[in-house]
């Protein structure tokens, strides 16, 4: 039996006297979805930015693919397969949606996106695979007829849209996905799901869910993992975690 494409294991993070993750331990494979959910400050966006390289923890151990990536430069981790959307849209709002998507590509291209854009010499072959993904990405997500809009006059549920298809540049192994469903429409949401689906389905991609929009959770995640206060409190089936005590004392409180 393989290996998880990603382990979490007994992480702690600390800002001072501020623990910020105490423990949590966790697996996602292959294709699979896994949400991650949580009361506001539970540590959800702070295990993602220890995932990414962006926060190094005290202690612990997280693999990709069997290679451990604590204290591994950003870069180095976005070329293991670790594609990443943030909570708080970091678009280039007076680029082009196809610019946006091309700047996701800086890891898979041999000079980089700015020697890519330049057509420096050696890199004209790699640029023209790339720009044919990202124009694939963007018809798979709907917004080819955007491609050569400002990204900073569409709307916000179509910048989500964006954002995603600039984490999949370059077809990562492991999604990390934060809050996608902020912002959107009951329609938008449900077809986000179904997307999300669709890349576990027919590409393999293993995501981990960040997420406050319990059904997308509930419809989508095959798994759910829940934190409070940096700690793991529940594991296991939406079904099931929805109604374990535990989590229903975290966002209800004991009166509950």
């Amino acid at each position: 039996m393989s290996s998880p494409l990603l382990q979490v294991a007994e992480v702690r993070l600390a800002f001072g006297g501020l623990q910020a993750l105490d423990g949590p331990s966790f697996t996602v494979a292959d294709g699979e979805i896994v949400g991650l959910i949580g009361p506001n400050g539970a540590g959800k966006t702070s295990l993602f930015n220890c995932v990414s390289g962006l926060y190094r923890p005290q202690s612990g151990s997280i693999r990709v693919a069997g290679t451990e990536v604590i204290g591994v430069p950003r870069h180095r981790v976005a070329s293991l397969g670790v594609g990443r959307t943030f909570q708080n849209l970091g678009l280039f709002s007076t680029q082009t949606v196809l610019e946006n998507v091309l700047a996701g590509a800086y890891h898979v291209t041999r000079g980089g996106y700015w020697a890519s854009a330049l057509a420096l010499p050696g890199v004209a072959r790699t640029e023209a695979r790339v720009r044919a993904e990202a124009r694939e990405l963007l018809s798979a997500l709907s917004l080819s007829g955007v491609a050569d809009r400002i990204a900073g006059t569409l709307p916000f549920g179509t910048l989500k849209r964006v954002e995603l298809a600039r984490a999949l540049l370059g077809s990562p192994r492991l999604l990390l996905v934060d809050e996608p469903a902020n912002g959107l429409i009951q329609s938008e949401v449900a077809e986000l799901g179904a997307t999300l689906r669709a890349l576990a389905a027919d590409r393999g991609t293993a995501i981990l869910l960040v997420e406050h929009h319990m059904g997308l959770v509930m419809s989508t995640c095959d798994r759910v993992v829940v934190l409070d206060f940096g700690r793991l409190i529940a594991e296991g089936a939406p079904a099931d975690v929805a109604r374990d005590p535990a989590v229903i004392t975290a966002y209800l409180g004991t009166a509950a």
